[in-house]
């Protein structure tokens, strides 16, 4: 870890030194916090400097964590007393009363519904087993009336209670239930792989829990996979999203792709924002996000070629995200590589960042290919190339440099899903995932099973929206693929990566 904060003041250091008052003039947001970082970790910033400047951010990550701590010895977010300590040793002697009895479980269920809950969360693995038997209807829909429920389904799954899990496979869910989107999924994936009819119950539930149209459109997909109604497909054929569920409905159905919204014609004048600036952005932000604007009108402010980023995130907000772009956006800078390097670097801008070169995330990876720091020195040196962090803020710089490092990760994957994973979760956790023997090994669900019960759940989603983006860019280039043939090859190792 030594290694890495030396990696990231080798770049932090070549930037111009910042002072506390510019700090408090930034407005409140993740970009100030990355200002806030770099500033704790200047060589000239003292300890009570950073203890100003600590105050004034908006959430605390890793990293922050880490850079504070070097400079003041000073831990952030240290553990809390926990405010329901009473109610918690309550329950605790109440377990202790129920084992003591001899009849642990016939005691159990005698609580009432919320304590049953609260009794098997807190009771600890080796108590919860002597709970494993299986329930009548009633007893579960009544639980499932309470949010604790996601936590009991949690632990049932995990620890495969096998007689609890029998109960939540064979009960179809009742009105008030507070399962939540992902355990009806999770729930559904397992009755599946069990062979039992019930998971269609699931995903017909798991649509109107969706958070958006992504993940409705993911429940109506396995929902025709349990049942094979056509009706379903057509349903996602129709969807206004361009994701992964949709393509592969329509083929499917052996439909085309439709297009995207058109590209707009963008101005050729000076754009009204600099966009190498995080802080700009920041404010650009909270009007956005304000609702006082009419935000088609402030669309067309940037309608400009280089503010194009800007311009169709706004567009994009205005519609709720329901009229779509895929925008060819600095083709300038890939008008050289060939045509599928082409796609998936516009896919993954367009995932990362919406194509906003000053965009920074919440753990602080920067501009248009979103880097982390210490990647950054690891791709320059690679290059032998001198950069600042702030370099990464043009769009050129972060597409030359992400260009560099697909390089380096096409050469042990080969299919562009895989390569998603790697550019956001490492090669290290792709490497990992691969070997696993349970997964991507063929099968009746294969390969769309595999994909939903990888491990990391942000990977798993990022790497189904790039390939979505990536087969879309691949039919406005004019070298189109299906959905379907890239997923096909999947669990033919030879023809996707070399860890296998």
């Amino acid at each position: 870890m030594r290694y890495l904060f030396i990696l990231v003041a080798l770049i932090v250091g070549a930037v111009d030194a910042l002072t506390l008052k510019e700090l408090k003039d930034m407005p409140k947001s993740r970009e100030r916090d990355f200002y806030i970082w770099r500033f704790i970790q200047e060589q000239n910033t003292t300890k009570e400097q950073a203890k100003e400047a600590i105050k004034l951010r908006l959430n605390t990550n890793t990293t922050l964590k880490k850079a504070y701590f070097k400079k003041t010895g000073i831990k952030l977010g240290a553990k809390r007393a926990n405010s329901n300590t009473k109610d918690l040793k309550r329950y605790r002697a109440l377990i202790n009363k129920l084992i003591k009895s001899g009849r642990f479980y016939d005691e159990w269920l005698k609580l009432s519904d919320s304590k049953k809950l609260k009794v098997f969360i807190l009771a600890g693995r080796a108590n919860r087993a002597l709970l494993n038997k299986k329930l009548d209807s009633k007893t579960y829909n009544n639980l499932t009336k309470y949010y604790a429920i996601n936590q009991f389904i949690f632990r049932a799954r995990r620890e495969k209670l096998t007689n609890i899990l029998d109960t939540i496979y064979n009960n179809r869910v009742i009105k008030g239930s507070k399962i939540n989107y992902n355990n009806l999924m999770l729930i559904g994936y397992d009755c599946l792989r069990g062979n039992n009819s019930n998971a269609k119950y699931f995903f017909y539930s798991a649509i109107y829990k969706a958070k958006d149209r992504f993940h409705a459109d993911k429940a109506i997909f396995w929902l025709y996979m349990a049942t094979k109604d056509k009706k379903y497909l057509n349903k996602l054929a129709s969807s206004y999203d361009f994701n992964m569920y949709r393509l592969i409905a329509l083929d499917f159905l052996g439909k085309p792709y439709p297009m995207p919204q058109k590209e707009m014609k963008l101005k050729d004048s000076k754009p009204p924002i600099d966009i190498t600036d995080p802080i700009a952005w920041a404010r650009l932000k909270r009007l956005i996000f304000s609702r006082k604007l009419n935000l088609y009108n402030l669309a067309k402010k940037y309608n400009t070629i280089e503010s194009a980023g800007y311009f169709y995130y706004i567009l994009n907000k205005a519609s709720r995200d329901t009229k779509q772009y895929f925008p060819i956006i600095y083709k300038e800078y890939i008008k050289d590589y060939p045509i599928d390097r082409q796609a998936f670097i516009l896919a993954l801008a367009r995932q990362e960042s919406r194509f906003i070169p000053a965009s920074i995330s919440r753990s602080f990876a920067v501009g248009l290919m979103q880097f982390m720091p210490f990647l950054v020195k690891h791709i320059a040196k690679v290059r032998k190339e001198r950069v600042k962090l702030e370099d990464m803020f043009k769009p050129e710089v972060s597409i030359r440099f992400a260009n560099t490092h697909l390089d380096y990760l096409y050469k042990w994957i080969h299919n562009p899903l895989f390569v998603a994973y790697a550019y956001n979760a490492g090669i290290g956790y792709t490497r990992r995932m691969l070997r696993r023997k349970d997964i991507f090994r063929g099968g009746k669900y294969e390969p769309y099973l595999s994909i939903e019960l990888l491990e990391n759940a942000q990977a798993n989603e990022y790497g189904k929206k790039v390939l979505a983006n990536y087969v879309i860019y691949r039919m406005l280039l004019k070298k189109p693929i299906k959905i379907t043939t890239i997923l096909k090859e999947l669990t033919t190792p030879k023809l996707t990566d070399k860890f296998r």
